[in-house]
């Protein structure tokens, strides 16, 4: 009986194993009527609210120091601008940076399934290792989609659309930004003051 007892534990256990699901962008709206193009540019920034850091993060990003905005970009001319988030004038964190603070410890997951087997049963080893290797498989795939999310330098083509993500530390918020573009044949500076829309 203390044996079934035991098995139905790791079992309930193992249901709150690491894991990341998170789903794809959702564009923000941008229409002509509500925004004022820029020399054929059109831009808007949303922060995110608790509830959309997690669906699109799978982790509350808030909780630890950071705001997620969703910037989308769309140029409606026929002119090639080049984005760099070196000319955001905007304090931003790297999306390495805050994977690494998402990131659930992998280590401390199997110490403590580790402990409760000293101390309980050996079969706690069976949770520790599983919740361990899908912890390392969690972390690797945020990894990614965060990377694969965020604003990266690029070339905005004409008549094109864009769809990224900032991390902004949570005490470095402010309600707008400047941007500059590059016109890829002339070095033309284009510059854009973007209103962070919130929830």
């Amino acid at each position: 009986m203390r044996i079934l007892f035991v098995v139905f534990f790791i079992a309930v256990s193992l249901m709150g194993c690491a894991h990341y699901q998170a789903t794809s962008l959702t564009p923000i709206s941008i229409k002509t009527s509500d925004e004022t193009p820029t020399h054929g540019i059109l831009v808007a920034a949303k922060a995110f609210t608790k509830a959309e850091s997690i669906r699109y993060l799978d982790r509350d990003l808030m909780r630890k120091g950071y705001q997620p905005i969703q910037l989308s970009i769309e140029n409606i001319s026929d002119k090639t601008y080049m984005f760099s988030t070196s000319r955001v004038h905007l304090a931003l964190a790297s999306p390495e940076e805050v994977a690494q603070k998402a990131h659930t410890s992998t280590l401390g997951r199997i110490t403590g399934y580790g402990a409760a087997a000293l101390i309980a049963t050996p079969l706690f080893i069976i949770p520790a290792v599983v919740d361990g290797y899908q912890s390392l498989h969690a972390n690797s795939a945020l990894d990614k989609d965060f990377q694969g999310k965020a604003a990266k330098d690029q070339i905005l083509a004409p008549f094109s659309q864009s769809h990224m993500l900032l991390f902004v530390p949570v005490e470095s918020m402010q309600d707008s930004f400047t941007m500059v573009l590059l016109d890829e044949k002339t070095n033309k500076p284009l510059r854009i003051l973007v209103p962070i829309k919130n929830a």
